[in-house]
């Protein structure tokens, strides 16, 4: 807290003296924020957490102040369904802001991306417990078609209950769009990082590593045509001697193609020695809104990958669109990772039916076995009379393991949209893999929206655990039997 008290200080003098009276002219205060609480009570382990969360900015004048706080309060340490070392209570972000038209100071936390996320990519995915905020000071300006960002700030990532690994950054984007077809950019960004051990003392040469990481990307816009290319390099050391162990690599291409009836897509990526707390590139492998179809998604290298995604759209008639495609990885050795054959039918059958039918063959190999999926699903969303709705989903999907074992999956779920305010919905799922503890899986969920700006959510029963992804980041959610439920808030 000192040293970002330090930050703030600086800054505020900075500005203070740079800026005119009247930046700090409060007029109308405005003060704005949520507020998220989730108590959950696990009956089969007879546990229970209470999960909060507030979020609020105050903005006067062209100054805006904000806070995150978190707090996770568990009934006995040895239950924690987000299976992370989280505090019980922490302010999580906090920052101060200056704006006006061409120029933002922040100082505190901020999430920040250049480009493609090659170079760097901070940001949370609060589902996925996933927080890479940087604390430190964020600055950007822009002038006609130059803009320009720079970032100092550190993070703390935590390897184990006793090893974090704490990231220093410094990096400065440019950006130009001399005509409104192209846009180029650069970026040079400084990282080191260093490791600390509760119980052990790390060599320097083990402990602490750097690098230097320069990229520069194009974007162009032509017709109905949109092409997209980024480049970035590093020089890699070794992590005992220090002495350099090669360049590291990442290639990312992709092109819009729109030729009037057909629509194409297309990604390459090349990925070789790039794994960082702090990047998040694309990851050219498709990501699914379907439930099994996402528990199968593959898990991208960043040191050691090549592949592609590619995929068409096509409207058949008035009333049926079709997506199909196909994405590929492999190591640099030639051998294959992955590859997903997918393809989605949405259709309108009537005015008061529509939906999508979906399926998705997919093979992930490792040491010379494979996992293979074979996952299809659909949605059917009908209008009710009295402006209700309704919506439900199947999924059914077949995998054959690395360890040659072969299981079904099904899933079932009902939304019903009784009212505007009323949400009543349930989720069932079963499975034949003989390494589950139960074969069944039931929950249901009523979901209330006491006034436009509060809702309150109970859910009970029983909730199969997995694999859950979004951008490239995966976590294994735990099973769960209870109640839950959750008070969300806005001001």
């Amino acid at each position: 807290m000192k040293r970002i008290a330090t930050v703030l200080a600086a800054l505020g003098a900075s500005l203070a003296w740079a800026l005119p009276a009247s930046s700090f002219d409060a007029g109308d205060v405005t003060v704005r924020g949520s507020v998220d609480g989730e108590y959950l009570h696990n009956v089969d382990l007879d546990g229970s957490v209470f999960d909060g969360r507030v979020e609020f900015g105050i903005e006067v004048g062209r100054f805006l102040l904000g806070a995150t706080y978190r707090a996770y309060q568990l009934s006995d340490p040895g239950y924690s369904p987000a299976q992370k070392d989280i505090p019980r209570s922490e302010v999580r972000h906090r920052y101060a802001e200056f704006r006006n038209e061409s120029l933002s100071a922040r100082a505190g936390s901020f999430f920040c991306t250049f480009g493609k996320g090659l170079a760097l990519r901070s940001y949370e995915q609060t589902d996925l417990e996933h927080d890479t905020a940087l604390d430190g000071v964020l600055i950007g300006y822009g002038t006609g078609p130059l803009a320009f960002t720079a970032v100092s700030g550190v993070v703390s990532e935590p390897l184990s209950r006793v090893r974090t690994r704490e990231h220093t950054v410094r990096g400065l984007e440019a950006a130009a769009a001399p005509w409104d077809w192209v846009r180029l950019s650069a970026r040079a960004v400084e990282r080191s990082w260093e490791d600390a051990d509760a119980n052990l003392v790390l060599p320097p040469a083990q402990a602490r590593r750097e690098d230097v990481v320069l990229d520069g990307a194009v974007d162009l816009w032509l017709g109905r045509v949109a092409l997209s290319g980024e480049y970035a390099r590093r020089d890699v050391e070794n992590p005992v001697t220090g002495a350099e162990a090669g360049e590291g690599r990442a290639l990312y291409l992709s092109g819009t193609f729109d030729l009037g009836l057909l629509t194409l897509f297309g990604e390459f990526k090349d990925y070789d020695l790039f794994s960082h707390h702090l990047i998040n590139p694309p990851t050219c492998v498709r990501e699914h809104p379907w439930t099994l179809m996402n528990r199968a998604t593959y898990e991208i290298s960043l040191d050691d990958e090549r592949g592609f995604l590619g995929e068409g759209t096509l409207p058949v008639g008035d009333a049926l669109s079709l997506t199909a495609g196909a994405s590929e990885a492999r190591t640099h050795s030639g051998n294959l990772s992955h590859w997903e054959i997918f393809g989605e039918l949405s259709h309108s059958l009537a005015a008061s039916v529509s939906g999508a039918v979906a399926g998705s063959w997919s093979r992930e190999y490792l040491l010379g076995k494979f996992t293979e999926h074979l996952i299809g699903a659909a949605e059917f969303d009908v209008e009710l009379p009295a402006e209700q709705r309704a919506e439900l989903g199947i999924e059914i999907g077949s995998t054959d393991d690395v360890t040659g074992s072969a299981y079904t999956d099904y899933m079932g779920s009902l939304t019903w949209y009784a009212r505007a305010d009323l949400t009543v919905s349930a989720v069932f799922e079963r499975s034949t893999a003989d390494f589950e503890e139960r074969e069944a899986w039931f929950s249901a969920e009523l979901k209330k929206r006491l006034s436009d700006d509060v809702e309150v959510l109970f859910g009970a029963g029983t909730q199969r655990g997995g694999k859950k992804c979004a951008g490239g980041v995966c976590w294994f959610e735990p099973e769960f039997e209870g109640v839950r439920v959750r008070l969300s808030a806005y001001f």
